[in-house]
């Protein structure tokens, strides 16, 4: 039986964002062609203040096409219409109301969002959370890559426009059949490299999908986009790095950057607390500082009963030992599920205090059997006395 789906457009985002890039206002036709590969269109709505000059001829296609505009009056800094617009409105309303319809609508499965906003990220977690399926339509160029991997599906725009299908059509079939997805990667790499631009997975993978028109690492039989980078490192035509809480991709003939003695990958972290509390003297002997040098937050001080257990619980549902950039992530999820109130700043101070409470305890170890060099990851001490009580609270 075909699976029910809904469609939320941020008209304003993927408006400005194919005029930009194309030259052309979003086409409606080739987006609803491809939502309806994924299920049942049972409702539609798109979100702008259709007063506004660049939008105000949209509501008629819309209409003629099923999708309901949704009128979001635009608000404006003090000082005339000529200052810059609030547009938080609109994603707010999209968002409240896309939970409303989950509530009233258990029957649909999937969920379209068409949008390149990282701020809609939230509703994303709420709606998988929710045992939904989440299908991102944007364009490649102006999304958010934190968007494209938490989605559980990204189709790029320009994989959409009809008046390319007709010519690329044969020549795309014919492209991905051919295409060695590893040489892809490296390309993506490469292209990324060239340009300046940051080479995060979410980001590496965003240039491969605007390369090939669509990838999906599962049909090279990957569960995770990760694991395929890794599977291309084990044969030696990338390197990975943890670097700023973040795996970024590396060529093979490029100097890969160490990790400051301050990030949460470096062989001890306790030695390295350790150290920043000692100053060199004048013989050359070290002695510790009168005034320590690390970092002042307190696990118990500074967070609440509930929010230490929460990140404690979140961080025994990881894989273990697990990466430092898999434990940020971690929390930064419930941060952006409205379970936490703490900045990116504030998560790696948590992640510090844990280790110099003895919560965590670093493992250097191989990610993979042919990898060249160990890795730190991190176990949550079961058997601490904090740690084990949390836990047995969670089983109770």
């Amino acid at each position: 039986m075909t699976e029910d789906l809904a469609i939320f457009i941020d008209w304003e985002n993927i408006y400005i964002s194919t005029v930009t890039e194309y030259g052309a206002k979003p086409n409606v036709s080739a987006i609803l062609e491809k939502a309806r590969e994924y299920g049942r269109i049972v409702s539609a709505m798109a979100y702008a203040d259709w007063t506004d000059g660049d939008f105000r001829d949209a509501p008629p296609t819309l209409y003629s096409n099923g999708i309901s505009p949704r009128y979001i009056s635009a608000r404006y800094f003090p000082g005339g219409r000529s200052q810059k617009r609030r547009t938080n409105s609109i994603d707010v309303m999209l968002a409240v109301e896309c939970s409303d319809f989950l509530h009233t609508h258990p029957q649909v499965d999937t969920y379209v969002l068409v949008t390149g906003d990282g701020d809609f990220i939230p509703l994303v977690n709420l709606l998988r959370s929710r045992g939904k399926r989440v299908v991102v339509i944007g364009v490649s160029e102006a999304t958010s890559y934190h968007l494209i991997e938490t989605a559980d599906h990204f189709i790029s725009y320009s994989s959409l426009l009809e008046e390319e299908r007709a010519v690329r059509a044969h020549d795309k079939e014919l492209k991905k059949e051919t295409a060695d997805p590893y040489r892809e990667l490296v390309r993506a790499v490469e292209v990324l490299k060239q340009s300046g631009k940051t080479r995060v997975l979410g980001q590496v993978k965003q240039q491969m999908i605007v390369q090939l028109g669509s990838f999906d690492e599962r049909n090279e039989g990957f569960r995770k986009f990760k694991d395929f980078v890794v599977e291309a490192e084990r044969r030696g035509l990338v390197n990975t790095v943890d670097q700023d809480l973040e795996l970024h991709v590396y060529l093979p003939d490029e100097e890969v950057p160490e990790t400051s003695e301050s990030d949460l990958a470096v062989e001890d972290p306790k030695d390295a607390v350790a150290l920043s509390t000692e100053r060199p003297q004048g013989d050359g002997a070290v002695e510790p500082a009168e005034l320590p040098a690390i970092q002042d937050f307190d696990l118990v001080e500074d967070l609440t009963s509930y929010e230490l257990e929460t990140i404690c619980k979140t961080i025994a549902s990881l894989q273990d030992p697990a990466s430092s950039v898999e434990i940020f992530g971690g929390i930064r999820d419930l941060e952006e599920r409205g379970e936490l109130e703490l900045t990116q700043e504030e998560i790696k101070e948590v992640i510090e205090a844990m280790l110099n409470a003895g919560y965590l305890t670093p493992v250097s170890t191989k990610p993979y059997k042919e990898a060249k060099a160990n890795i730190t990851f991190y176990t949550l001490d079961r058997g601490h006395k904090e740690v084990q009580a949390i836990l047995e609270i969670q089983a109770s």
